[in-house]
C-alpha cells in the first residue's frame, strides 16, 4: 500500500468514525439515523466523506461534481448534484467538513 492509499484509508476510518459519533448524538435526526445504520446507505455515506475529505486536503484525485458542490460550500449545486442518500446527509457533510 502506497502513502496516497494509506491516508485515503485513514481519512476513512475518521469518516467513519464520525459517522458513528453523529449516529449516537441524542439530536440525530431519525432519517439520518436509519440511512446510518443501512449497510448499504452506510457504506455510501462513508464513501462520499472520504471523498469529500480527500478533496478538500487534495488526497487522490479529485470527487465528482457532487463533492465539488460541497467542497466549494455550493449549496444549490449540492442538492442538484445530489443522489436520495446524499440530498439527507448534506447537513452531515458540511458537519464533517467544519470539525475534520
Amino acid at each position: 500500500m502506497n502513502k496516497v492509499e494509506k491516508e485515503i484509508k485513514e481519512i476513512e476510518g475518521q469518516v467513519e468514525a464520525f459517522l458513528d459519533r453523529e449516529l449516537a448524538s441524542p439530536d440525530c435526526n431519525p432519517g439520518f439515523l436509519l440511512l446510518g445504520k443501512v449497510s448499504e446507505s452506510r457504506e455510501h455515506i462513508i464513501r462520499i466523506g472520504t471523498s469529500i475529505l480527500c478533496t478538500k486536503r487534495e488526497v487522490g484525485y479529485p470527487g465528482g461534481s457532487f463533492v465539488q458542490a460541497i467542497v466549494n460550500n455550493d449549496l444549490m449545486g449540492a442538492f442538484g448534484r445530489a443522489d436520495r442518500v446524499n440530498r439527507d446527509c448534506i447537513g452531515f457533510y458540511c458537519k464533517l467538513l467544519y470539525n475534520l
